[in-house]
Order: C-alpha cells, then sequence, then structure tokens
C-alpha cells in the first residue's frame, strides 16, 4: 500500500491516509489565497517535523 507524500523544500514527508484529504484542502486554501500560511506536523524518518508552508513556496502532493 502506497503512502500520501508531501513534498517541501526537498524532503519528503509522510501524511497519514487519515489526514490526506485534510491536507490537501488545506494546500488548496493557501494556493487558491485564502490563507497566509499553513501550519503541519508530519513525519520523515520516522521522526515528527512542524511546518510552516507561506505562499509561493513549491509543495508537491503525492496521493
Amino acid at each position: 500500500m502506497l503512502v500520501p507524500r508531501l513534498i517541501f523544500n526537498g524532503v519528503t514527508y509522510d501524511v497519514s491516509q487519515t489526514r490526506f484529504g485534510a491536507t490537501r484542502d488545506v494546500l488548496r486554501k493557501l494556493v487558491e489565497g485564502q490563507s497566509m500560511g499553513v501550519a503541519m506536523s508530519l513525519t520523515h524518518d520516522g521522526s515528527w517535523h512542524h511546518l510552516f508552508i507561506t505562499p509561493g513556496v513549491p509543495v508537491t502532493l503525492i496521493e
């Protein structure tokens, strides 16, 4: 089973299947200008990382 992922600043983070829909919606709002930034916690190499994503920063969401 493939795990959804988010690529931010060249680092690939895992997104839990249960949080994928919410992550996609929050990023959509950011792209549409409905938000000044998005804070989220995701895992990379087994550790939690706290991210703040702002408009204009390249982000890739892989389903």
